[in-house]
């Protein structure tokens, strides 16, 4: 297992996005493990449970076992994916511009039928807490002054207006890891700050499911992932980013061990369910061991048809309280390169998807 890894993640904006943006896949090396140990392998939660631990809101529609879906610029690409995995995509994650708040309030997936709007399944929407570049560059002091209250807000109509009301919001992701500007480095400031945002938002879009969405195994963060928690009433979905990588699963005891250790999957499944709540992963994916990062490091899992079988049996155990997931596809040299289709870089694994998720 490798040390402390602190990766820059850099913006990249799709051709034909109508000015998208998303980040590049993130890692972190290991770091603080979370408070009160929420414990090891994750199970399906039994029949008869109380109604008072049945989750407030509702998982994404879906006509198979778990929702599914995948990253996407514009609908053709999601809809390419659906073609190759023989089912349509129940969710698309989606990420706004984050270079103001105008692109932040009113983002570009909702302005024409070829980026989203005309997309019958459920948005999930990927935003920062606060533009992270350019003359409206926020910090987390300013959120946690409720100064950008009005501007989530607007944020919460758009949504309503766009008929979106319901939409999964990933609010602040991958806040563990010291890569973005909105990273927990001031570990109060950045509660407040989540919490602000998430109720300013559900304040104009009461039907909106907020995601609370760490990365995966260990942080870089002055306190664990867990320990960033904004609180029951501010969270509807634990999610978490789990990459093949740092530490990479090349059998099915590796995969267990990662995902069960610190900031892992079936941490945050645990976590979950006690905290009554639906879990999510919005991105995930194998992780080539060339041209990658992780790869040149020796922490990369490579073309992986067991990650990718763990994976399956994991949504399907825990089916009853998966929000939703989505694949992370990438072939871009220095990011993750997890293409399984236009580009195929990684047969075995796209052999895999194809069977279990079509």
């Amino acid at each position: 297992m490798l040390t402390l890894v602190a990766v820059t993640a850099l913006l990249l904006v799709p051709s034909g996005s109508d000015g998208g943006s998303d980040p590049i896949a993130t890692t972190a090396g290991q770091g603080a493990s979370p408070t009160g140990q929420p414990g090891t392998a994750a199970r399906p939660t039994q029949s008869g449970v109380p109604a008072a631990a049945v989750p407030q809101v509702q998982r994404a529609a879906t006509t198979g076992l778990f929702p599914t879906g995948v990253a996407a610029h514009t609908l053709a690409q999601a809809n390419a994916w659906a073609r190759f995995r023989g089912r349509p995509n129940d969710v698309i994650v989606m990420y706004t511009d984050r270079s103001s708040w105008s692109d932040v309030t009113n983002p570009w997936m909702g302005r024409s039928a070829s980026t989203f709007s005309g997309y019958a399944g459920t948005w999930v929407i990927t935003q920062p807490l606060f533009p992270d570049s350019g003359p409206e560059k926020g910090n987390l002091a300013d959120c946690a002054a409720g100064n950008y209250d009005a501007k989530w807000r607007q944020f919460g109509r758009w949504l309503v207006n766009m008929g979106r009301g319901d939409s999964f919001v990933r609010l602040g992701w991958e806040f563990n890891g010291l890569w973005f500007a909105w990273s927990a480095t001031d570990p109060q400031q950045w509660i407040q700050c989540f919490r602000n945002a998430s109720s300013a938002i559900r304040a104009t879009s009461p039907k909106v499911r907020i995601d609370w969405n760490l990365n995966a195994h260990g942080s870089t963060t002055p306190v664990g992932a867990f320990d960033l928690y904004p609180g029951d009433q501010y969270v509807d979905v634990i999610g978490i980013d789990s990459y093949d990588q740092y530490p990479p699963s090349p059998t099915y005891a590796d995969f267990d061990n990662q995902c069960n250790g610190d900031a892992g999957l079936c941490q945050v499944i645990t976590f979950a369910r006690t905290h009554h709540k639906l879990f999510s992963v919005p991105e995930w994916g194998v992780v080539s061991q060339q041209g990658t990062k992780a790869g040149r490091g020796g922490a990369a899992g490579g073309d992986n048809p067991a990650y990718m079988e763990k994976m399956y049996e994991t949504f399907s155990r825990n089916a009853d309280i998966l929000a939703y997931e989505a694949y992370f596809p990438d072939a871009e040299e220095g990011n993750v390169r997890s293409s399984l289709v236009n580009p195929d870089l990684n047969p075995a694994s796209a052999a895999v998807y194809q069977r279990l998720w079509g």
